[in-house]
């Protein structure tokens, strides 16, 4: 298959000004308020046309038009709708809705709003440049000694006043998405550039201390039974009171007073952890000036963390291994720690106490006795069996890990996969709902990762194909987004699957050079709405139609795209670039996708 060819986009960028300040032209506010006639306009428009107060004009027939609800930007010539008719709205891009003033500067536009203006800039960019201008703020404003999730601002929109501190349930499935990207960075340019290149080196640099950042959840807990911690925190960061966290002291650790563990009755319990963390991955902590005293590790982990984890060191072992034998020992190690674990624990991951955590269940008994576990048991059953795949393939052993796999299909695991869509229905219908309100959208990431490397790592054709239909029975969630990270991979697990490549153009095209969570406003006259997923007895609503990511809720990979963003966000927080990176560099070294004029 050919790849399919990225061209330039134009992408947004806006930047918010004091009133005051002299680098707002004087031109602004003398600028003549006329409303645009928009009588004849041939397409419907994000505002009512009565709603428009103020017009200009740009460079090339494009026209913007403001008003009460936001800025309107037309282009006659664009390629596609989303091209011809772009809105901006607050707090993404505006100080606010109600647009006082605009004045066109050729392709940008700056817009005054009471005391406050925005300049917002039309940059063409390559697919290419943008992933490097994402990248380039995760690793200075999201990244925490190799962790990547998200980072919370002290002011809205000023990147310096970042927290020193950030934490996310989720650290070891987000910074594995992250190092995952980082390595298909560093393959598909080591391929075209050569080892030594600078920006070569980069990614591997990159790719390295992500994956060791992940590798220190695996060790971190100094539990002596292989065990996996959600995140840690380090002396002078505060704890969340949102979960299990346990503060390591000599060879015990103690959980610390939370909201969750008086609910558990956890607070003071102990742990052993006197299993020595690897020098080279605790230098991630050391070479700060702190010491194993000064971590506090979040447990409870769930299924999702421990499935990034299995992915990201598979593809650590195949691109990173080569010329650093020392860092595939310590994933041989953590791989099969992990993995006995599980098997020694029923197949359920297990505190100390010997008790399951939440959401980490692979076991018959949970499939069979808990509700819950009947919905989840295509999807975790599917886990169980890529773990074990993946410890064979990262170690090259057999043995027990063979073992269980075959008992494990014996009892009908690689059956369950293809029950998911039936399953869910019926779950779906026991809670009184309609299936799409009871989504769970971080199941896609973690159905995509677990058949990709099911659909990869399985020789037997009988069993490709069972894997092969369980991936397909997701496709109706997957494929509805045109998400190019999730279309890739379900590509590479079903080789004759269709694609519209097309969709996942617009998708890049349409993806921002930051990932700062300002949100965006849905008072839209051209976007109906419809009920939603029903969120703690109360119905949220959605949007009926995908909108192009730079008008939509700015996410990781585990939220609803077709949600509304009721938080009034106006940019605290810093999301990490891995959402694209992930997509972008998968497709180039796959060749699902290149950029013009490339050689």
């Amino acid at each position: 298959m050919a790849p399919y060819i990225l061209k330039k986009h134009l992408t947004r960028k806006a930047t918010f000004f004091d009133r005051s300040d002299p680098a707002v032209p004087a031109a602004l506010f003398n600028a003549v308020s006329v409303a645009p006639d928009l009588s004849e306009f041939p397409y419907p428009l994000p505002s009512a046309k009565s709603d428009y107060t103020c017009s200009a004009k740009g460079n090339n027939s494009v026209e913007w038009y403001g008003g009460k609800t936001g800025v309107t930007r037309y282009d006659p010539n664009g390629k596609s709708l989303d091209d011809k008719i772009m809105y901006f709205s607050a707090y993404r891009y505006l100080p606010d809705q109600n647009v006082d003033a605009i004045l066109s500067d050729g392709d940008g536009l700056w817009v005054l709003t009471g005391d406050r203006v925005s300049h917002i800039e039309m940059l063409m960019l390559t697919a290419e440049e943008k992933a490097e201008m994402l990248l380039d703020e995760t690793n200075k404003y999201v990244m925490r000694r190799g962790m990547v999730s998200q980072r919370d601002l002290a002011k809205s929109r000023d990147y310096e006043s970042r927290h020193h501190y950030a934490c996310c349930d989720n650290d070891g499935l987000f910074t594995s998405g992250y190092a995952i990207g980082e390595m298909y960075r560093y393959a598909t340019l080591r391929d075209r550039l050569g080892e030594d290149h600078p920006r070569v080196r980069d990614a591997r640099k990159n790719a390295t201390k992500a994956c060791e950042a992940c590798l220190l959840l695996m060790y971190i807990h100094g539990r002596p039974e292989g065990f996996i911690s959600r995140s840690y925190h380090v002396t002078g960061e505060p704890v969340p009171d949102d979960g299990i966290f346990y503060k390591r002291n000599g060879k015990t650790a103690r959980c610390v007073k939370t909201t969750f563990s008086e609910e558990k009755g956890r607070t003071g319990e102990e742990v052993p952890c006197d299993y020595p963390v690897p020098d080279r991955l605790a230098a991630l902590y050391r070479d700060l000036g702190y010491t194993d005293d000064d971590i506090t590790y979040k447990a409870d982990t769930s299924s999702d963390e421990v499935t990034g984890h299995f992915l990201q060191m598979k593809i650590a072992h195949d691109f990173l291994a080569e010329g650093d034998p020392e860092l595939d020992e310590i994933i041989k190690d953590a791989c099969k720690r992990t993995a006995l674990h599980i098997i020694n624990n029923g197949f359920e991951f297990c505190e100390s106490s010997g008790k399951p955590t939440t959401w980490a269940k692979w076991s018959k008994r949970y499939f069979e006795n808990d509700p819950i576990g009947y919905v989840d048991a295509p999807l975790n059953s599917s886990e169980m069996l890529a773990y074990l795949k993946i410890t064979m393939y990262i170690t090259g052993e057999k043995g027990i890990w063979q073992e269980t796999y075959d008992k494990l299909v014996a009892e009908g695991y690689a059956d369950f996969g293809a029950k998911h869509y039936d399953r869910f229905f019926q779950g779906a219908m026991r809670e009184k709902v309609n299936p799409e309100e009871d989504l769970m959208y971080g199941d896609n990431m973690l159905a995509l990762m677990t058949y990709w490397m099911l659909c990869t790592l399985e020789d037997d054709e009988v069993l490709l194909e069972k894997y092969r239909n369980a991936f397909r029975s997701w496709s109706g969630l997957i494929l509805r987004e045109h998400t190019p990270g999730y279309d890739f991979m379900y590509m590479l697990g079903v080789p004759d699957a269709k694609i519209d490549f097309e969709k996942d153009e617009w998708w890049f095209n349409h993806f921002e050079c930051n990932r700062l969570t300002a949100g965006v406003s849905y008072n839209r006259h051209d976007i109906p709405v419809k009920l939603g997923r029903n969120y703690s007895e109360k119905r949220r609503i959605e949007i009926s139609a995908l909108l192009p990511p730079d008008e939509r809720v700015i996410s990781k990979y585990d939220r609803n795209p077709f949600d509304i963003n009721g938080r009034n966000d106006t940019g605290i927080c810093i999301e990490s670039c891995y959402v694209y990176t992930y997509a972008y560099w998968i497709g180039r070294y796959y060749g699902f996708i290149d950029e013009e004029g490339q050689v």
